[in-house]
């Protein structure tokens, strides 16, 4: 058993360390049997800062993206490689919006049509129906839609779908979030002809009800959680790398569009909805040995290490962390990260988390 417990600066030495290396890490991967999902909302100056990014910046972005070598396809063909265990010509990474905003298109759009890119938007109906003033219209989705962009469903009214009404029972609350997902995949059905089952959850939340309810309808499901994608992934809890805000900085996401995805056996636990106050949740991830330098795995919650350990088992690894502290109020994860024994570049999980409201209030 190995035992790792890092010094507190210890992600950020990571981090710098993966920049440096990251084109090292190019240059030396061969095995295209992964992706990499990025997700955006505002492009724009002038909107909430948490959620977006400046138009120039995002150029950035894009170039950042050419000069790494990576191909830009399109969300549903990577999920068909991924179901099918394909790999990839070259390195992939899909672009994602949530939300719908008008900024996508009047700042987005220029530029990504210039270079031919596609993308996704995951939109809900209900914002472009009653025409909110900083929504997209049918329109502009269609005319997007003709230039690369595949459209896919958010809900139709972004709620919490977690949240249950007073004195609604489990079946009430299944058949009521139902109704809502397949509202929404109805009106983008009517205006745009959509017959993908792609779903992205409002505010990444999910549990295990809210996955099943998604599996039954049929739909592979994206959430807000960082790392790369690949066929060992949950096709209900699909990480994306969110890109704008705090995220947005050139040399964090070059490192982490150059992650490794661990090729995943099992993971608990099996719900990511915890109960405020209580004792934070046990991580247990088991994953193929291959090419892991475990030895220097290390979990974090929130950017901080946390007590780590790894036990080798044949050709499997177990990964077993737990932070000491109740999770925060609203949304946290656990990130661990393993440097690979072949290339200068690490491997990347995260499992979210998030804490029921206090007084029904969603955080």
């Amino acid at each position: 058993m190995f035992r790792a417990l890092l010094p507190i600066n210890h992600f950020y030495m990571l981090v710098a360390f993966m920049a440096l290396a990251s084109t090292n890490c190019i240059a030396q991967t061969s095995d295209h049997s992964q992706a990499v999902i990025l997700q955006y909302h505002h492009v724009s100056n002038v909107t909430p800062a948490s959620t977006s990014i400046a138009p120039q910046q995002f150029i950035q972005h894009l170039d950042l993206i050419e000069r790494e070598g990576f191909q830009v396809l399109p969300l549903p063909e990577i999920i068909k490689s991924l179901k099918h265990d394909e790999g990839f010509s070259k390195k992939a990474l899909a672009i994602t919006f949530d939300d719908g905003y008008l900024s996508i298109y009047q700042n987005a759009f220029p530029e990504l049509k210039k270079r031919n890119l596609p993308f996704t938007i995951f939109v809900s109906p209900q914002a472009i129906d009653k025409q909110f003033g900083n929504s997209l219209s049918w329109q502009q989705l269609k005319e997007m839609q003709q230039h690369g962009a595949t459209i896919a469903n958010h809900s139709y009214q972004h709620l919490h779908l977690l949240a249950k009404n007073n004195h609604e029972s489990l079946n009430q609350w299944q058949q009521r979030t139902q109704q809502d997902i397949q509202l929404s995949q109805q009106r983008l059905n009517d205006e745009l002809g959509i017959k993908n089952s792609l779903f992205a959850y409002p505010y990444g939340e999910f549990d295990q009800p809210l996955k099943a309810l998604l599996k039954s309808l049929g739909y592979v499901a994206f959430a807000q959680q960082s790392g790369p994608v690949s066929h060992s992934s949950d096709m209900q809890a699909l990480p994306r790398f969110p890109a704008s805000g705090i995220y947005a900085h050139l040399d964090t996401l070059a490192v982490k569009i150059n992650s490794l995805a661990f090729n995943i056996v099992s993971t608990q636990p099996p719900s990511q909805l915890r109960t405020q106050g209580a004792a934070a949740p046990a991580l247990e991830l088991r994953v193929k040995a291959q090419d892991v330098q475990y030895q220097q795995t290390q979990c974090f919650y929130m950017g901080t290490p946390i007590p780590t350990q790894v036990t080798k088992i044949a050709d499997e690894l177990l990964i077993n962390a737990q932070h000491s502290s109740p999770l925060n109020p609203g949304r946290s994860r656990y990130n661990c990260t393993a440097p690979s024994l072949s290339k200068k570049c690490h491997y990347w999980y995260s499992m979210p988390f998030i804490n029921e409201p206090v007084n029904g209030r969603w955080q």
